[in-house]
């Protein structure tokens, strides 16, 4: 009963992580016009706190759907059976799509002092890695000599909310079938 538990426990917080990034979205958005009491050095930094935290919780959101599918899944036979599989597959499919550069963003990010101090690894000119807003609402950084980049945007959260929507749209036929024997009583 614990596999079944375990993988519950990590269903249930497969819509945090959209809620996690909405709120990330929503200061990024108010450090873009803060309120007159905010001094634009504080709203400045703000924007990076949240493109920090949209780019971990998205990469943290791959990592669940992935223990998920690969891992819990294995120790849940009876649920296994009655899953719609072309439906994870999709949704992890859409993410690394929509977002193909979240695993270096993370990595970049998590390792921003390395990254800064030795930019002959990392930046594509080799002089300086920089990081930040060369187009509207797109965070980018230079990482291992490419430029990486995520959108920070009500379009993202979209295809994110839209992506988990389908990954746990996967489990209806099982729940159903849960509930049709009493299971979920």
């Amino acid at each position: 009963m614990s596999a079944i538990k375990d993988l519950h426990a990590h269903l249930l917080g497969l819509p945090y992580s959209v809620l996690a990034w909405e709120a990330a979205l929503l200061l990024y958005e108010t450090a873009k016009r803060p309120p007159s009491t905010i001094p634009s050095t504080v709203a400045q930094r703000w924007r990076f706190v949240a493109c920090h935290e949209c780019i971990l919780e998205l990469y943290h959101l791959r990592a669940r759907l992935e223990r998920v599918h690969s891992v819990l899944l294995k120790g849940c036979p009876s649920i296994h059976m009655s899953l719609e599989t072309a439906k994870l597959k999709a949704a992890r499919k859409r993410l690394d799509d929509d977002f193909p550069h979240i695993e270096a963003l993370r990595h970049a990010t998590a390792h921003k002092g390395e990254i800064e101090a030795f930019p002959e690894q990392h930046a594509i000119d080799t002089k300086f890695a920089l990081s930040g807003f060369r187009e509207p609402d797109r965070y980018s950084l230079e990482y291992k000599g490419q430029m990486r980049f995520l959108d920070i945007n009500t379009q993202s959260l979209l295809d994110i909310a839209e992506a988990v929507q389908t990954f746990l749209d996967a489990f209806a036929p099982a729940a159903k079938r849960l509930d049709d024997e009493g299971h979920l009583n």
